[in-house]
């Protein structure tokens, strides 16, 4: 049985997202969906959550057949950071929501949509800085329980896929033809 490690808060995401995690050296702060241009209200979030933060949106989970068509085999990107839960750059729900000057309707949009999804706001944890990866723990969903995962071949398999991906839609789509100018009317 696998050993859950303690004292971390959790920064969720999906496989999709670890290229440019991996390319830009750490979690950076974004600004939320209700506001999205405005830089000054960037928060990077994490969970006190140990399994999945609710009001992050799971992505989907891809099954795929080994070679062959013999066995099946999920494959859910989902991976998280760590932090300890101490760190002195987090700050707490609702307080991350002053500092990030935060307007009241927006961070009570925000609870709303959190409770909807069955999430605890004092769960929640932020900071307005970035986290270098060298201070973070990485982990990956086996299907079963989070387990200590290397970024790196993380995120190579996610390139991978993402390439598969498109070469797969790129052999369904219909072919597309160039028309000739007499063809044109």
């Amino acid at each position: 049985m696998f050993s859950q490690p303690r004292g971390y808060v959790w920064h969720y995401t999906a496989a999709s997202h670890l290229p440019a995690i991996a390319q830009s050296g750490g979690l950076h702060p974004s600004c939320t969906q209700l506001n999205p241009v405005d830089a000054a209200r960037a928060i990077l979030w994490f969970s006190r959550q140990q399994q999945w933060e609710p009001s992050v949106p799971r992505p989907e989970i891809h099954v795929r057949q080994s070679h062959g068509g013999r066995s099946l085999r999920l494959e859910p990107g989902l991976y998280r950071f760590g932090l300890p839960q101490g760190d002195l750059r987090l700050l707490p729900w609702p307080a991350i929501t002053r500092v990030a000057d935060l307007e009241v309707p927006e961070a009570m949009t925000m609870v709303s949509g959190g409770l909807r999804h069955g999430a605890t706001p004092t769960d929640w944890l932020g900071t307005l800085s970035a986290v270098p990866l060298a201070d973070l723990r990485f982990q990956a969903w086996d299907g079963h329980a989070w387990v200590d995962a290397d970024l790196h071949a993380a995120e190579l398999a996610s390139r991978r896929a993402s390439k598969d991906d498109q070469a797969a839609a790129a052999r369904r789509a219909p072919p597309v033809l160039a028309l000739a100018s007499h063809d044109v009317f």
